[in-house]
């Protein structure tokens, strides 16, 4: 456990190095957020919200703040977890050789993961509540909460198969301004088809309106949005078992035998 935790720690400290997530968190929420409450109307809006079978008449300003304090947490804690991974690929694999057990170095990175989407999303709730009055803060926070654990989940995994920043920072973006686009009336006007409810960001969009606009505390979107953290959970936990294990002998230099590295996943 002493182990787990010092690992933790130095994730947590490399997680915090990170200059352009730092900027994106400082900078790029409240931005988002305050030209969501800026630019956009408060029209009134007709919303599917299907885990409680009812049609709302929601503000398309606070459903847009919404979605865009989705989309922050979203590619800030992709981007995180991804560079984080993708950097730490190596350095993971020497641990293991040095005999750090691999539970340890997995609940480092849930760890990091949760702390950061708790951080982020806490951030993020704070600017949301500057400018609107949300019936169930709590519930806003804890919608936020889960979107940065999926997507978090998601960074992991493409950092295992992806070698550039670039690349990452390319697929997360897309991925997220998809799932958000397509869950927003404004944007889309059949945003309750029922192809909706497989998105990662389903169960935080629909959190997060019955936070802004009822009282009530859907369960579904919950499971829904646990589905999605378990998934990621068990793909990062399956690809980082076969990424770090010991899989043959090979003959060094000078004619010793050296444990070599099995690497089904490119580097």
């Amino acid at each position: 456990m002493r182990t787990a935790g010092t690992v933790a720690w130095l994730t947590l400290y490399e997680l915090s190095r990170n200059r352009l997530a730092m900027l994106l968190l400082l900078v790029f929420i409240p931005v988002w957020i305050s030209l969501a409450h800026l630019v956009f109307s408060p029209v009134p809006l007709d919303f599917t919200h299907r885990s409680t079978g009812t049609l709302l008449q929601v503000s398309g300003r606070e459903l847009t703040m919404i979605s865009g304090s989705l989309n922050a947490v979203t590619l800030l804690m992709g981007f995180l977890m991804f560079s984080a991974t993708r950097r730490a690929r190596m350095f993971d694999r020497r641990l293991t050789d040095a005999g750090c057990p691999r539970r340890a170095l997995l609940l480092a990175k849930l760890v990091a993961l949760t702390a950061g989407s708790l951080l982020v999303a806490g951030w993020a709730t704070l600017v949301m509540l500057f400018y609107w009055d949300v019936r169930q803060p709590w519930l806003l926070y804890l919608a936020l909460v889960v979107s940065g654990l999926i997507y978090g989940g998601i960074g992991i995994v493409l950092g295992v198969f992806l070698p550039d920043d670039l690349e990452g920072m390319f697929t997360i973006i897309m991925v997220s301004i998809i799932d958000l686009a397509l869950q927003n009336p404004i944007a889309n006007p059949a945003a309750d088809a029922a192809l909706i409810v497989y998105l990662p960001n389903y169960g935080p969009m629909q959190l997060g309106v019955a936070a802004g606009f009822t009282d009530l505390v859907p369960r579904a979107p919950l499971l829904n949005s646990l589905a999605w953290c378990v998934g990621c959970g068990l793909v990062g936990l399956v690809v980082f078992h076969l990424r770090t294990r010991r899989h043959h002998s090979v003959e060094g230099p000078s004619g010793t035998r050296q444990q070599g590295w099995s690497d089904p996943v490119r580097p």
